[in-house]
């Protein structure tokens, strides 16, 4: 087997003559030129051949990129996706013009070719997935984004009790806390880089992986309103010296490998690493952007004459708010601002979850969370349906009149997501698609019910990497 990193989060992996490719942002930018690799695709990746299956684990843009797979494949080219309850990513591969899509139901064992297989693991309320591919007498697990904990976890190291390579996202690509205004002040405790340091570290070791490999958090920011947020990013050489430490109190005998665009490694060769001086992310950055700066100019200047569209706007959150039951709109309390500007005029769109109304108001409502956010990205979002793509873009900046009105916010993201991804109407959950689905991750509910019981009910601090800590202690 061999596998090279082509990217962000893609991988190219070749095994007895087939070839497989997962999640490839190769070219460009992605969320309305917010987010660029870093590093860059190697050049000599526009002459690889064209592989056998291309997986997609989920939906957002930096696993999902259009503009790659357009680019360099070729419409006939099997893609493989996970069964989830929603046919978006089908839907949306169809209108991209790939016709050739399979689904992999979670725990299904895929035959890539001889001795060559690959098995989906969905996980959480969206539609994300990791993959596991075996080969010979190589297992890989690349989880990317999908923070895999406790039975579902369990349920992939009991069935591949030796795991070579565990690929895993390292840094946050949450709005939150960073799109906070002033966020250091209210949320200076929230988590931090070694947070997302030791995560890594205890989910890599948990799984007893023989070499752990930083991924899918490898992007900067070029847009003039989030080029900020490169201050926000785990530097992958950051990770190996904490990662070896966290190892060798536990006596795991496992590593942290640094893999570069480019890098590979193969049974017969091992390690082939390209060069890349992460210390001088800076320049690197700043050359970057110099590069792109004619790219980022035209989107300046589209944003800077778009207008924001309230009909648009209110077609879309009416038929969002049609979607949240009686029941669920009157335990919870969301009364959301979004706040956009044109030219000198700045308006103020006021989304009343509860009472199913938006209103205009005159003026900024002082009591209630603001979201701003530019017009072309909010009508962008109300005609594609893809605001679930949004808060990972960090085109937005939220103003909290109080920190616990950070909650709304949260939810308001969250709801959003269960509309966009057909959990909401409810009535969605009974099809047969959604049901079977939904039995096959019944260990998911299971993990559920423990968390609330012990996070809710007592009480308990929640710490994320106490996740897989504990059961290494």
């Amino acid at each position: 087997m061999k596998f090279t990193i082509l990217s962000h989060a893609g991988i190219s992996i070749e095994h007895n003559g087939i070839h497989l490719i997962a999640d490839p942002w190769l070219v460009g930018s992605c969320y309305w030129r917010s987010w660029w690799n870093f590093p860059e695709a190697q050049p000599d990746i526009l002459n690889k051949s064209q592989p056998d299956y291309i997986y997609l684990t989920h939906l957002h843009w930096d696993h999902f990129h259009g503009p790659s797979l357009q680019k360099f494949f070729d419409p006939d080219t099997k893609i493989l996706v996970p069964k989830v309850p929603t046919k978006r990513m089908i839907d949306d591969l169809n209108w991209l013009g790939f016709r050739n899509v399979i689904e992999i139901e979670h725990n299904e064992e895929f035959e890539l070719g001889a001795d060559f297989r690959l098995s989906s693991y969905q996980f959480g309320f969206g539609v994300d997935s990791a993959m596991v591919v075996s080969g010979g007498d190589t297992t890989l697990f690349n989880c990317n984004d999908c923070k895999l904990f406790g039975l579902p976890l369990k349920q992939i190291t009991k069935r591949y009790p030796k795991i070579d390579f565990v690929f895993r996202s390292h840094s946050s690509a949450s709005p939150i806390p960073f799109c906070i205004d002033d966020y250091t002040k209210s949320f200076s405790d929230y988590r931090k880089s070694d947070d997302y340091i030791d995560e890594f570290s205890y989910f890599s070791l948990f799984v007893g992986a023989r070499y752990a490999v930083p991924f899918a958090s490898n992007h900067c920011f070029l847009h003039r309103d989030t080029f900020h947020f490169n201050e926000s990013i785990v530097s992958p050489n950051t990770i190996p010296e904490r990662y070896e430490e966290i190892a060798s109190k536990l006596k795991k005998n496992s590593k942290c490998v640094v893999m570069s665009p480019g890098s590979s490694w193969s049974s017969d060769n091992e390690f082939e690493l390209t060069n890349f001086d992460y210390s001088q992310k800076e320049n690197y950055i700043s050359s970057l952007k110099e590069n792109y700066l004619q790219k980022l100019e035209i989107q300046y200047a589209k944003e800077n004459e778009e207008k924001a569209d309230f009909k648009l706007f209110k077609k879309y959150f009416d038929t969002f708010l049609d979607s949240i039951p009686y029941f669920i709109r009157k335990f919870i309390t969301i009364k959301i601002t979004i706040k956009t500007s044109h030219q000198d005029q700045i308006n103020y769109w006021f989304i009343d979850v509860n009472n199913k109304d938006i209103q205009i108001l005159e003026s900024e409502n002082k009591f209630h969370p603001i979201i701003e956010v530019p017009s072309l990205v909010l009508n962008d979002c109300c005609k594609k349906k893809m605001f679930s793509t949004w808060p990972a873009s960090k085109r937005l900046k939220i103003f909290l009149p109080e920190k616990s009105l950070l909650r709304q916010v949260e939810l308001f993201f969250l709801f959003l997501d269960l509309y966009e991804l057909d959990t909401l109407p409810l009535n969605r959950n009974l099809t047969w698609r959604s049901i079977s689905v939904r039995l096959l991750r019944w260990r998911e509910l299971a993990e559920a019910v423990r968390l609330f019981f012990n996070y809710f009910l007592l009480k308990r601090p929640f710490v994320i990497k106490e996740l897989w800590k504990e059961s290494l202690s």
